[in-house]
């Protein structure tokens, strides 16, 4: 599975080769407060996951796109100029979305405009991805965890004895998880769900992806 991602990304590579990308970097930060919870309303993207500062959440990022000559130059980096991540906080939940200026109202825009995004986020706190399909890269300690993607790649490092309960699957691809004493790998159609339970542990994890990969290490 993962030469196929191989492939279609040299596929994309290839007849993007003349194109220029149109780039603009931003940045955020809340206080945690009564934060216990964090959801990541972006439909599509690149998400990097760490623990930060115990009494804050913050974000930095790259909002990009293509373009093709010069007469869309200026009209892509006045789109990606408008285009950022914020913070909306309603009392234990903070939501995690996309924002858009006056340049970036419009379907076009903001459909075809990438987010490459880095959160940090304290210890403990609660991750629920309400995204379809992109990359997420998970390492640390954290709550309970929700993920569910259309298409894309999922890897996970976080602590064992923190892991209460765990679910593992994909419907098309392949799932791996490092439980500590073993690994289990599950690949091609339908391969089945790779279940851990730690009467122990207190979080509560679920990853799927219909058409992707998981990677889940439970750490000591």
């Amino acid at each position: 599975m993962r030469r196929t991602f191989i492939v279609i990304a040299s596929l994309a590579f290839a007849a993007s080769a003349f194109a220029k990308d149109a780039t603009h970097e931003f940045q955020a930060a809340v206080s945690r407060g009564a934060i216990q919870r964090v959801v990541i309303a972006i439909s599509a993207g690149s998400f990097t996951i760490r623990n930060g500062a115990s009494d804050r959440l913050s974000l930095s990022g790259v909002a990009s796109r293509d373009y093709d000559g010069s007469k869309e130059a200026l009209w892509a980096q006045k789109v990606v100029n408008d285009t950022s991540v914020e913070f909306v906080v309603n009392g234990a939940e903070a939501i995690v979305r996309r924002k858009f200026g006056k340049n970036a109202q419009s379907f076009r825009a903001q459909k075809f405009t990438g987010i490459d995004l880095r959160l940090e986020l304290p210890p403990g706190m609660d991750v629920d991805f309400d995204t379809a399909a992109g990359e997420i890269d998970m390492t640390g300690n954290f709550g309970d965890i929700d993920i569910d993607l259309r298409a894309g790649e999922v890897d996970i490092r976080i602590p064992r004895n923190r892991v209460r309960e765990l679910n593992a699957s994909c419907r098309v691809g392949e799932v791996r998880t490092h439980l500590g004493n073993e690994i289990v790998t599950r690949e091609g159609l339908f391969p089945g769900k790779t279940h851990f339970f730690n009467a122990a542990g207190t979080a509560h994890v679920n990853v799927h992806v219909t058409a992707g990969e998981v990677d889940v290490t439970l750490t000591q």
